[in-house]
């Protein structure tokens, strides 16, 4: 009986196999962001049978361009009455993301697939007036001191178009195509003069482009592409 009495437990216990759980992820925006603003990673936890798993504790994990490095904790939350979780990493490069769901014993933690998080540099567009009717564009790059950009600047200026108090041009020819100069370590400048003609009547509009610098781990190289004759501006 003793026998027949354990046979049986055995059979329950492998017959009750553990509940499946799936952690979807979702990151963005999907451009990428600036270097210095935040990037999300959100997504739901739910069970085998699609039923939301509230109350739970999440873990966002990293790896950091060229992703060979260990997967690195770096926030913790709890999942809401949905099911759903939020993580908003301020992040200084390309990264590889992925949300671990924290199991309790006897069950394994769940894992998301892995997602992407593109952060570009950080950049900023200026123009100086010069007597000789030009004028001087200039963009200035903060990166990582451990990123190299090699890729050009390109600049459009074109007329405004002004009317009712308001530009009504909508896109700008290439005008120059300058070199990215590194001026120290995580700091990056090009610059380009450029001549307005007398039919702007004084008044232009001008945007900038970059590309993706091979290796640099900023940016999606698959994304970041430039017009080759006109950009659109405002």
């Amino acid at each position: 009986m003793k026998s027949l009495l354990l046979a049986s437990a055995l059979l329950l216990t492998l017959a009750a196999p553990a509940a499946a759980t799936t952690v979807s992820i979702e990151t963005g925006p999907s451009g990428g962001v600036q270097l210095g603003r935040t990037s999300t990673v959100s997504g739901t936890v739910t069970d085998d049978a699609g039923a939301p798993l509230a109350g739970r504790e999440v873990r966002l994990e990293v790896r950091r361009h060229p992703f060979a490095g260990v997967w690195i904790r770096r926030a913790t939350t709890t999942t809401d009455a949905a099911g759903r979780y939020s993580f908003r990493p301020q992040l200084d490069r390309n990264h590889e993301v992925r949300v671990r769901l924290v199991a309790t014993a006897p069950a394994a933690d769940a894992l998301s697939t892995v997602g992407n998080v593109f952060v570009l540099p950080a950049f900023n567009l200026t123009f100086a007036q010069r007597a000789d009717g030009k004028i001087r564009v200039r963009q200035d790059y903060t990166v990582p001191a451990d990123v190299l950009l090699t890729a050009p600047t390109r600049f459009y200026v074109g007329p405004c178009g002004f009317k009712a108090g308001k530009c009504t041009e909508k896109f700008a020819p290439l005008t120059a195509v300058a070199r990215t100069t590194q001026l120290r370590p995580g700091r990056y400048r090009a610059t380009a003069v450029v001549k307005i003609p007398k039919r702007f009547e004084g008044r232009f509009q001008y945007v900038s482009c970059f590309t993706y610098s091979k290796g640099s781990g900023m940016g999606d190289a698959d994304a970041l592409s430039c017009p080759k004759r006109r950009a659109r501006v405002g």
